[in-house]
């Protein structure tokens, strides 16, 4: 009994803080193991909320205990008003952020319009302070994207149908072309430019600037969670649902996207989440390499010859680490699909040149000759069997003479697999 008490009183306490300070952004635990003076165990400092150790388990039990009598109807069953719900479910989420009880009561209180979305969304972001691997706070918060994706796009759909503006969209996503996307990057990641009459901010536009404000946040609680927990498959992952359902696989985005984590997987060797990211980016502006060439001017080859270099720089950088071998397969395996004479990305754009501009047939047949030359399977193969022999067989690390060793004997794997 005298434990309900504490925890009703712990739980007015932690209400009392976010209802005086709705911008909290990160919270920890403190190593106080027994109260030491009369006062909350409950401390806020320049948005930086603090609980000590040794209220956690009363808060928790108190505020878990009562919503799950509430959710089962338990003896004794009590009406519980949506403010009480939010708090309760908001102290079960800060210790256990995998109790999917908790998260499914709070998706129905924003269905119920108790919580907006862009207040869950911050409140997700800082859970993942604390809990940067919370699976159950990721697939929620895929849920609220949804949400306010749906929403923009509603909102978006009645401005066009009133002002008659024009905005694409694809299978139910927001497709970034109809955004003119600038390749200026704030912090690397490409911002919206407006539409700007005579100095003023055009209002019709807001929502689209609400929705890339939004998604360029939505990229920074990605990275703080990589960078809090190494090898975040969860963060990593959840990245990508972000490129794909809510910016559509923008080029211009994923050439942002590439060059900003260029530097993070600098910094992160052995980090495989995130040089799978730059995979999956590179697997993306592959899908889209006419595109490129034609929008951007840029060739496929360019990226995959760029990236060859940065990773081979890396390892002869950081010698010893597994996640960039692994990624020298990826570049290797992706260059050969990429410039295979029957169905690679040069051979399609050369042959989409000669039948759509026949002017261009010329000078795509020059560039397909020479990629054919330069990018040949055995070509490629002889080149990169040579530096590895000179250069990683010859390291004066053990692990790394291991790892090119394995790297040579899966060439040979994949070149009896190419033979066949």
């Amino acid at each position: 009994m005298a434990s309900d008490k504490r925890g009703a009183r712990l739980l007015s306490d932690l209400s009392n803080v976010f209802r005086k300070d709705p911008n909290i952004d990160e919270y920890d635990f403190l190593p106080v193991l027994e109260p030491k003076q009369n006062k909350s165990p409950i401390i806020l400092v320049d948005h930086k909320l603090g609980l000590e150790t040794w209220s956690v388990k009363i808060l928790y039990q108190y505020a878990y205990h009562t919503v799950l009598t509430w959710r089962n109807k338990g003896p004794p069953v009590q009406f519980l008003e949506p403010v009480q719900l939010i708090n309760l479910s908001r102290a079960v989420l800060l210790v256990n952020p995998e109790c999917y009880t908790a998260w499914n009561i709070r998706k129905e209180l924003i269905e119920a319009g108790d919580i907006t979305v862009l207040e869950e969304l911050k409140f997700g972001a800082l859970i993942l302070s604390k809990h940067p691997k919370s699976a159950e706070t990721f697939s929620h918060r895929k849920w609220v994207l949804g949400k306010f994706l749906d929403s923009f796009l509603s909102s978006s759909q009645d401005s066009t149908a009133s002002n008659g503006s024009t905005c694409s969209y694809e299978q139910g996503l927001v497709s970034m072309e109809a955004i003119d996307l600038s390749l200026e990057c704030v912090g690397g990641i490409p911002v919206v430019q407006h539409g700007v009459a005579n100095g003023h901010q055009d209002l019709k536009l807001q929502p689209i600037s609400e929705y890339q404000a939004q998604m360029k946040a939505e990229l920074c609680v990605c990275e703080k969670a990589a960078e809090k927990y190494p090898c975040n498959y969860y963060a990593w992952s959840h990245r990508i649902w972000v490129i794909q359902h809510c910016h559509n696989c923008c080029i211009q985005l994923l050439l942002g996207e590439l060059q900003k984590t260029e530097g993070w997987v600098s910094r992160h060797v052995s980090d495989h989440s995130g040089f799978h990211y730059r995979q999956f980016l590179l697997s993306s502006l592959q899908r889209q390499a006419e595109c490129l060439h034609n929008q951007f001017k840029l060739l496929y080859q360019t990226l995959l010859q760029k990236e060859h270099q940065f990773i081979v720089d890396l390892i002869h950088t950081y010698p010893g680490h597994e996640a960039l071998w692994s990624h020298r397969k990826f570049v290797f395996s992706i260059s050969y699909q990429a410039f295979n004479p029957e169905n690679g990305t040069v051979s399609n754009i050369a042959k989409k040149d000669r039948g759509d501009h026949p002017e261009k047939h010329v000078e795509s047949t020059k560039l397909l000759k020479k990629t054919r030359l330069e990018n040949d399977y055995d070509v490629l193969k002889v080149k990169e069997v040579d530096n590895v022999t000179k250069k990683e067989l010859n390291s004066s690390n053990l692990y790394q003479r291991h790892l090119a060793k394995q790297y040579l004997e899966w060439m040979e794997k994949i070149s009896l697999q190419h033979s066949r």
